[in-house]
């Protein structure tokens, strides 16, 4: 089998791998373990980077190694003089937060080297694992591989070949990497692909064991750090442990399984506990910033499209073609929303989504006629507006479907969410957003063709 070559990959990157990226926030620590797991993949860190002026420059320069596809050299010839300058250089007696002082290695050539490969084949995971998961309709099976050269962990080696669906919880623990070189990935397969090879799609939960793992020794007090961790048992009483630290799965944490999520929310019965999680995910910084992402690439995609169009290029304009599957998470639907549409037989999920397809035919001509378009790039801002407290919302009873109103004076923009009782993803899709005058919606409460939720 032949190795991954992450430099090349590099200079192709997916691009959801540059937003699990810029989807992180800054968190300074001390030491590595201080920022655990999946609060590492939203929470840029470099253990010891206590200047955020610092952890700014080693972020940007990750952010361009990978959207620009930069080597490892280029990425530490570039970044070595900056931290340099600013003093997060080799070794230098440093004090932690509580004032103790010690000697400790800060940035060096070795160490950015690190960095680089860490970071990137991280993101660059986040991104396969976000596209596997928009394909898991098709493809619902998911195959461990791991290159099998004198260079993998033995314990890694004993994942391979294994098959779990895309949803089992084992893919929480070992979706790759699972430590510090680690090279392994994992293959997506269809339900003929499986019979054919001949393969055994096994239950993973039951594999799955909570141990306490030692993560290091604090220089300062001489304490043994302990944390939680997780172990693999296979049946055949061989055992894989992720290296500590790695026992999660990054693009599930930056990203979130939103269904799944949507699930949950739907089975808690604490009322006011559902409510603050649909909060709290509604406003979620990291959310909105994917999702900014996601409709800024797709954009750059929707302009290429017109662009071959126009010139009729439509050998090349096949190839770039949207694609209705690939979809972004907009919100998920308070309590008293969606309640209120269960009430008027509307069969709705937790999840208001928008597709590919559908941004691009948000940049209809009749919209632009009419003097009603907004324009493409404040898509942008959808996840602000469904979520603002102040937007008005309404029911449009002809038409079942659920209308957002932003006031901006005298005019408003309407975004307008219908529900497909046929889409067997079962997902609340976005339909179209435009301007209108503030006054015609006010117009079409009074006369009942609107009702007002809140």
């Amino acid at each position: 089998m032949p190795t991954v070559d992450l430099q090349t990959a590099f200079k192709q990157p997916p691009k959801d791998a540059v937003a699990y990226f810029r989807s992180k926030g800054f968190t300074v620590s001390d030491n590595w373990w201080e920022v655990w797991q999946g609060a590492h993949a939203k929470a840029f860190t470099v253990a010891k980077a206590m200047r955020m002026d610092v952890l700014e420059d080693i972020r940007k320069g990750l952010d361009q190694a990978l959207a620009q596809g930069k080597t490892a050299k280029q990425f530490t010839d570039e970044l070595a003089p900056l931290l340099k300058n600013k003093g997060w250089w080799g070794k230098q007696i440093w004090a932690d937060s509580e004032g103790n002082a010690r000697e400790v290695q800060l940035g060096s050539y070795h160490r950015l080297r690190n960095i680089y490969r860490i970071n990137l084949q991280t993101a660059y995971m986040s991104g396969r694992y976000r596209r596997q998961l928009e394909g898991a309709k098709t493809r619902p099976y998911w195959m461990y591989v791991a290159i099998l050269d004198g260079q993998t962990r033995p314990t890694h080696r004993t994942l391979n070949g294994k098959v779990f669906r895309f949803d089992d919880p084992i893919w929480q623990v070992i979706y790759p990497p699972n430590g510090w070189g680690c090279r392994c990935r994992v293959r997506a397969l269809t339900e003929a692909q499986v019979k054919r090879m001949g393969l055994q799609v096994e239950q993973g939960e039951q594999y799955i064991q909570d141990i306490q793992a030692e993560a290091g020794t604090d220089k300062t007090t001489g304490e043994v750090i302990e944390v939680d961790h997780k172990q693999i048992n296979l049946p055949n009483g061989k055992s894989m442990r992720p290296d500590v630290g790695w026992a999660h799965n990054p693009g599930e944490a930056a990203f979130g399984t939103d269904m799944a999520i949507a699930q949950k929310i739907g089975r808690v019965q604490d009322i006011d506990l559902r409510s603050q999680t649909i909060q709290a995910l509604n406003n979620s910084p990291e959310r909105e910033a994917v999702f900014r992402q996601w409709v800024s690439q797709k954009l750059q995609k929707i302009e290429k499209h017109q662009e071959l169009q126009a010139a009729r290029e439509f050998d090349r304009l096949r190839e770039i073609g949207m694609t209705p599957e690939a979809s972004a998470v907009v919100g998920f639907l308070p309590d008293d929303v969606f309640n209120y549409l269960a009430d008027k037989k509307v069969n709705a999920s937790r999840v208001v989504m928008i597709s590919e397809r559908q941004l691009a035919h948000a940049n209809r001509p009749k919209h632009k006629r009419d003097d009603v378009d907004v324009p493409l790039h404040e898509y942008e801002n959808l996840v602000d507006w469904i979520n603002n407290s102040n937007a008005q919302i309404l029911f449009e009873p002809a038409g079942k479907a659920l209308i957002y109103v932003i006031d901006k004076g005298d005019e408003a923009i309407k975004v307008v969410v219908s529900f497909n009782a046929k889409n067997s993803k079962g997902l609340d899709m976005f339909i179209t957003t435009y301007r209108t005058p503030m006054d015609s919606v006010k117009s079409d409460i009074l006369g009942g063709k609107l009702e007002v939720i809140r």
